[in-house]
């Protein structure tokens, strides 16, 4: 990608910037100069500026010292003519450890990627085994029923993924719970482990990242279990125990299909699109700038190659923002208002304020094919009011919850058999190494009995049909409502 291209248009863009901003009038008090609202000309310059710089480095068009040199240099010139005083604007972004050129006092653009490429997933078997197994439990002195959704088979790897939903009543206090004195402590039911159909012992280390109203875990088994095993017994007290039988049928796999290749402007404005559709906190800023500045990230992403300049892609964006209320200017504007949103996203938009999920567990299980040099096996759902979340085991790729997400191949969407589409997105907590947390929203539409899971790379397509079959409603707070 031509990256003397990408700098010539920035300063292109970044001296009309400047033109605007110095032939502004300027008054006294700013509530004077803004009372019908809007930002001051030299501070929406910026967004701009910034805005188009961290497109073209998520496209490879630039660098990171380069794009952190220009937005300094543009915020020295607005300095320079008066405009703005040194580290007033924006002041939230972190300063460069000493630009070139900047005398330490360049911004950087924040990089893309929500993920980060690891070692290629290793081959072999993987397997996904649903238990559907609610036992009474207490946890940090709260008693509740611990989930045992899926376990997980794979190279070098043996877990299973749990759910603890608590009743939010004290142990000494509670009345009529089936938990006593024999009950196992959750985690990890008094560190018995596990015994194989031949004898063989293996222990059990449990480990939970962040979670909402139901707290996701992982029972890792040590050793991985060797071909052959039949079944694992799980002991949950005197005599009592769960067999897991490991020789039944394997669970339908997905499938798989190849995708044409897309420009990079194509790939980082659909999850500008699809990060605004699934809403969230701070990756969600980053898209919203994106998007406030549309007009002229795409007239630079164009003028770089990234972004074909037949592509319905900014279109399909800009009507998008009209219908979330962000303003889009110029030739944008006009084809946004001529162009339908894709079913899909109208779908999200029509029951994004749908409160009717049911409240439940179902130990999913689905195994999808490599895709891009990563691996991802589906482990339990639990369903909410408001969202339905997905647990995923991965191999070959590495989610960083916490950052905006276009530099990363993969888009998450599901469809239930009802009609409804859900868009999937991570939520901004952190998971036990090797898996993460797909929360799909709106929330499934309690008339489904299937759920399809698409996930989207850049050269492949796989999904998994996964039925929904509830075994039971949740037990409710005894307590307090722990919905939100």
């Amino acid at each position: 990608m031509d990256s003397a291209a990408a700098e010539t248009h920035v300063w292109l863009l970044a001296e009309s910037q400047l033109r605007r901003a110095a032939s502004a009038p300027r008054y006294l008090w700013l509530d004077e100069d803004f009372r019908e609202g809007g930002e001051p000309p030299e501070e929406e310059g910026l967004l701009r500026v910034r805005a188009v710089l961290s497109a073209l480095r998520m496209v490879g068009a630039l660098s990171d010292t380069m794009t952190s040199r220009l937005l300094g240099e543009f915020r020295a010139a607005l300095a320079a003519r008066g405009l703005c005083t040194p580290g007033a604007l924006l002041s939230g972004l972190a300063p460069a450890a000493g630009g070139p050129g900047t005398g330490g006092q360049a911004m950087t653009v924040r990089g893309p990627s929500a993920a980060s490429p690891a070692a290629m997933a290793p081959g072999g078997s993987y397997r996904a085994i649903p238990l559907g197994r609610a036992v009474p439990a207490e946890r940090d002195g709260y008693v509740g029923q611990v989930y045992l959704q899926t376990l997980v088979l794979a190279p070098g790897r043996a877990a299973i993924m749990t759910s603890f939903v608590s009743s939010w009543r004290g142990v000494a206090g509670h009345r009529g719970t089936a938990v006593t004195a024999q009950s196992p402590s959750f985690p990890p039911f008094g560190g018995s482990g596990l015994t194989d159909d031949r004898g063989r012992h293996y222990r059990l280390r449990f480990a939970t990242g962040e979670a909402g109203w139901h707290e996701s875990g992982v029972l890792d088994l040590s050793p991985v279990p060797p071909p052959g095993t039949r079944w694992l017994d799980m002991p949950l007290g005197p005599g009592r125990a769960i067999r897991i039988e490991l020789a039944g049928p394997p669970v339908a796999p997905g499938r798989a299909e190849p995708r044409a290749p897309r420009a990079p402007g194509e790939l980082l404005l659909d999850a500008v699109a699809e990060t605004m559709l699934g809403g969230g906190p701070m990756p969600g800023i980053e898209a919203t700038q994106l998007a406030s500045s549309l007009s002229e990230v795409a007239d630079a992403l164009e003028a770089v190659g990234a972004l074909p300049r037949d592509s319905p892609a900014a279109a399909r964006l800009a009507r998008l923002c009209r219908a979330r209320a962000i303003e889009v200017r110029g030739r944008l504007a006009g084809q946004g208002r001529g162009m339908d949103l894709p079913g899909p996203w109208a779908s999200v938009l029509d029951h994004a304020r749908r409160r009717e999920g049911r409240r439940d567990i179902l130990p999913a299980a689905a195994v999808l094919p490599e895709i891009d040099g990563a691996r991802f096996v589906l482990a339990g759902l639990m369903s909410g009011e408001r969202q339905a979340t997905v647990p995923v085991f991965a191999w070959g790729w590495e989610p960083r919850p916490r950052r905006f997400r276009p530099g990363q191949p993969f888009s998450w969407w599901a469809r239930d058999n009802a009609g409804r589409w859900h868009v999937g997105r991570w939520p901004p907590f952190d998971m036990v190494a090797g898996t993460f947390q797909l929360e799909f929203s709106p929330p499934l539409d309690p008339r489904a009995t299937s759920l399809e899971i698409i996930l989207t790379g850049r050269s492949s397509q796989v999904t998994a049909t996964i039925p929904l079959t509830w075994p039971g409603r949740l037990a409710e707070s005894e307590d307090q409502d722990i919905s939100y």
